[in-house]
């Protein structure tokens, strides 16, 4: 067992709203290249892709966890994870996922309480075409999912490896 007392199991295992605030920043890059990407991010559990060392995180053993808020029209741009499954549960209002599949772009819609496992090498991103914020949690299956990529020939594609080695320097800070 990894603790000895209530107190510490609370502290390593609990993470708690009042602790937490909407990161605008930690996709703020994305936002450089176009301003529909704003967005605002929330993590419970593990770093994820965006690496973010935030002390009130719990560590992830199997996957991450947070939610996302997506202001109107704002948009998660397609990206494939090569590496895990991501799973997109709407919490509050309505949103639409975007698909590639056979170089074709498709669309599904998804309203509060539904949820949209997208399997590994599969181009996706998500939308929120309503008038208010809508929120999901958002689980990737890996403690620590590789970086995901973008379009190729795409500015966040460009972006991404620019920053490709940042983000690995901050991996490695927060592992020692």
């Amino acid at each position: 067992m990894s603790f000895s007392t209530i107190e510490e199991f609370e502290q390593k295992y609990v993470g708690r709203l009042e602790d937490k605030k909407l990161d605008w920043e930690v996709l703020a890059f994305q936002e450089e290249v176009d301003p529909r990407y704003r967005r605002a991010q929330m993590r419970y559990i593990g770093r994820g892709a965006t690496a973010n060392a935030d002390s009130s995180v719990i560590e992830a053993n199997n996957f991450t966890l947070s939610t996302m808020v997506l202001p109107p029209g704002s948009i998660g741009p397609l990206h494939l994870h090569s590496d895990v499954e991501e799973v997109f549960f709407i919490l509050k209002g309505e949103m639409k996922v975007l698909l590639q599949h056979e170089g074709e772009d498709h669309e599904i819609k998804l309203n509060t309480r539904d949820c949209v496992s997208v399997p590994p090498g599969v181009q996706r991103g998500i939308r929120n075409d309503g008038d208010e914020d809508a929120m999901m949690l958002v689980m990737l299956g890996a403690p620590k999912p590789q970086l995901p990529t973008y379009p190729e020939g795409s500015e966040l594609e460009k972006l991404r490896i620019e920053r490709k080695k940042e983000r690995e320097a901050i991996i490695s800070k927060a592992d020692k």
